[in-house]
């Protein structure tokens, strides 16, 4: 693995949860090997703070890399809605 290419692995693992776990989950979590999670914790807060899991919804380190490109911070960990 190496990091410059850690994109496409994100990108890999998007495609596939699209494809097989869209319609099973409210929302997805993605974060690095070192992260320590509650899912409980997290499960709480995701349940208080949207109304509507069909609402867009992000969660999590988003970086500006030019005017109009942005990008999520995996190291921290990011949740989205379906």
């Amino acid at each position: 693995e190496e990091y410059n290419n850690m994109w496409q692995k994100v990108r890999s693992i998007w495609k596939f949860v699209g494809e097989h776990y869209l319609e099973d989950f409210d929302f997805f979590f993605l974060g690095g090997d070192d992260l320590y999670v509650l899912p409980q914790n997290l499960r709480q807060y995701l349940k208080h703070a949207l109304s509507d899991p069909e609402q867009d919804f992000f969660a999590g380190r988003r970086f500006k890399q030019t005017k109009n490109v942005y990008f999520n911070s995996g190291g921290a960990g990011y949740t989205m809605s379906r």
